[in-house]
């Protein structure tokens, strides 16, 4: 397994001075918030700003990998251990060497397997599977979840020693809507990154913007920058308007199929009282893919209403 690779962050501003203080220690870090409130790109930048910058940082999500695995790829394992094991295999946290181990979604991590882990963060010591020689682990920890990590421990899903363990410096991220003021030096972020990628020089409109400052992002970060690369490949000239963009969480679609019934644009034009922008992000499309669907199912009487209401 290779170490994660991020994209070009987009960085979360909330907790900068939290981030560059666990930098600059050696202590334990724990990363919390929804998913998509970018805690990968968070531990990166404690990594990029730490005296350790120069070692790998190497990222293990812990809910990507199957139980039977977790413990052979963070471990390692002896050639011979369990069937398959064809040859000695360094673990992740042996590549780490003198860098940073992220483990992403600790929360994720199956309950036998915590106290081994709990063992080596204290002992700094690590012993791949099937061998009795013991490795000196000389990486530091960060971790991070989309979980309640105490009530985790009030359920006795994690273990209440190795939350405390993990827990020494905090750094929550606020999902993005509770923090709008940071949508449009994120939107800058990402529309930089995508120009430079494509050699283009597309900016946003102020409508578009001012639209993007009212979504709820369910998805957080991670959502607006999708919403973002959709809009810049569907954009037709330098400047990225609001029917360009198209906001999934707000899909009236069939579940089914995806596809955008007669009923349902009725309806929905109707409740947004022929607002066709409002409509248009209601059901997840573009004001031009609107007026297309109208002209495709005939909506002759829609059409008028949207024109002369």
């Amino acid at each position: 397994m290779k170490a994660r690779t991020c994209k070009t962050p987009v960085i979360p501003k909330e907790g900068a001075g939290v981030v560059e203080k666990a930098a600059r220690c050696d202590k334990n870090v724990l990363i919390l918030g929804e998913t998509g409130t970018g805690k990968d790109v968070t531990a990166r930048r404690v990594h990029e700003l730490s005296n350790r910058r120069e070692h790998p940082f190497v990222a293990i999500n812990c809910a990507s990998l199957p139980d039977d695995l977790v413990e052979a790829e963070l471990f390692g394992y002896a050639r011979g251990s369990f069937t398959g094991a064809v040859r000695d295999k360094e673990g992740l946290l042996e590549a780490a060497g003198n860098g940073t181990v992220f483990l992403d979604e600790i929360g994720e991590l199956p309950f036998p397997l915590q106290a081994k882990v709990l063992r080596m963060i204290d002992k700094r010591e690590t012993r791949r599977i099937g061998e009795t020689v013991t490795r000196t682990v000389t990486a530091r920890f960060i971790f991070a979840t989309n979980r309640d990590l105490e009530e985790e421990v009030r359920t006795g899903r994690f273990r209440r020693d190795l939350y405390f363990r993990i827990n020494v410096v905090r750094i929550r991220l606020p999902p993005l809507r509770e923090r709008r003021e940071d949508i449009p030096r994120l939107v800058h972020q990402i529309l930089e990154r995508e120009n430079e990628r494509d050699r283009t020089r597309k900016d946003l409109s102020p409508e578009a913007l001012g639209r993007l400052m009212t979504y709820d992002y369910p998805g957080n970060i991670r959502e607006l920058e999708n919403i973002i690369e959709r809009a810049f490949v569907l954009c037709e000239d330098a400047i990225i308007r609001d029917e360009d963009l198209i906001f999934e969480g707000h899909s009236r679609a069939s579940e089914k199929d995806g596809l955008v019934t007669p009923e349902i644009l009725r309806e929905t034009l109707a409740s947004c009282r022929w607002n066709k922008t409002k409509a248009a992000g209601e059901i997840g499309r573009s004001r031009r893919h609107l007026y297309r669907l109208l002209e495709k199912y005939r909506m002759d009487d829609c059409i008028r209403r949207i024109f002369f209401p």
